[in-house]
């Protein structure tokens, strides 16, 4: 079975993730799942999404995040590309993650669903 990568998620940093969650409710209506007091799951915005209120974790910029079916071959595929891992892979809730700086600047991540 080949690995696949597909774009399917949006992290938003945010230095006080309440104050961006209320803005994106009243501003698009959009309703949310909270996971913990710093992490807001986006739903309804027409992509997979979240807000990552942790101002000493979240980037400076949104996150593109890319789902994949095998987390080590993309980390070797990033890494063979010219891509530079800025975070190891971690466990969050519901799956695992590495991130990654594109030759270009853009830092993004790959994450595989963990039942």
């Amino acid at each position: 079975m080949a690995v696949t990568y597909q774009i399917d998620y949006l992290e938003f940093p945010s230095k006080d993730g309440l104050k961006t969650r209320r803005f994106f409710e009243e501003a698009f209506d959009w309703s949310f799942v909270s996971y913990g007091p710093t992490y807001h799951v986006i739903e309804a915005a027409g992509i997979d999404a979240g807000i990552d209120g942790d101002a000493g974790e979240a980037a400076g910029t949104p996150l593109p995040v890319v789902r994949t079916t095998d987390l080590e071959a993309a980390q070797r595929a990033v890494e063979f590309a010219g891509g530079v891992i800025t975070r190891p892979a971690f466990d969050f809730p519901g799956g695992r993650r590495f991130h990654f700086r594109e030759p270009g600047g853009c830092e993004m991540a790959v994450w595989i669903s963990v039942p």
